[in-house]
């Protein structure tokens, strides 16, 4: 890829990755929980990868243990996730969603994929689906050791 197709591609998924940032936020003016963009990343993490210690999250969100545990705080103010102790480790947390945080999660999700279906609904089926792959492929590429086991083929 040329250094200009490669800026050009950059520019693309920052603009996109704004749009989504922006729509989501306005959104979440009627949500009864509104969450800022760093509490929805480790709501997701936490619900998708937990339970979790604080250091694991804060690794996983890409961010430092004490934004991570400010996070968590509110987190758990919010009632969405709660600290536990470890099992196996009298001195150590885990942290966990509640039943809210898995239901307030399931619904941000839903309402993703309602933004998604309009803003994708004038492109043709194959570009959709060729879209798809195309991302996880990048994704893939970008963070080869997070990739789930769900590929572009298990999704059709």
């Amino acid at each position: 890829m040329s250094r200009a197709s490669a800026e050009q591609l950059a520019e693309a998924i920052e603009r996109l990755g704004l749009t989504l940032v922006r729509q989501r936020s306005r959104m979440d003016q009627h949500e009864p929980t509104p969450l800022t963009v760093t509490q929805r990343l480790a709501l997701t993490v936490i619900v998708d990868e937990g339970p979790l210690r604080l250091g694991e999250l804060a690794e996983r969100m890409g961010t430092t243990e004490p934004t991570a545990t400010r996070t968590v705080d509110s987190l758990t103010s919010a009632g969405l996730v709660r600290r536990a102790p470890h099992p196996d480790d009298r001195r150590g947390v885990l942290i966990d969603a509640t039943p809210r945080g898995t239901r307030v999660l399931a619904h941000r999700r839903q309402r993703l994929l309602e933004l998604l279906e309009s803003g994708l609904s004038k492109m043709p089926d194959d570009d959709q689906e060729r879209l798809a792959d195309l991302l996880d492929e990048l994704h893939a590429l970008m963070a080869p050791e997070t990739v789930d086991s769900v590929t572009a083929a298990d999704r059709r």
